[in-house]
């Protein structure tokens, strides 16, 4: 087993994960298992504003959300 350390950033804000995996890959599904257990919504508020469009790093976050929720 080897330590890995595995960082992303969400709208600027980075995050690291650490886990114990016996190869790359399994360190991206252990990590993919703690996004999947430990987020959680705090809120979900409609912006009354008129919308803006889309950044990358918000389609992104919004790709993040869609993957959490399968």
């Amino acid at each position: 087993m080897v330590k890995y350390v595995i960082k992303l950033e969400i709208n600027g804000i980075e995050f690291k994960i650490q886990t114990l995996a016996g190869s790359e890959r399994e360190a991206k599904d252990n990590a993919w298992e703690v996004i999947r257990n430990r987020t959680s919504f705090l809120s979900i508020q409609k912006d009354q504003k008129r919308e803006l469009q889309s950044s990358f790093s918000s389609k992104l976050a919004q790709g993040i959300k869609s993957a959490l929720l399968f």
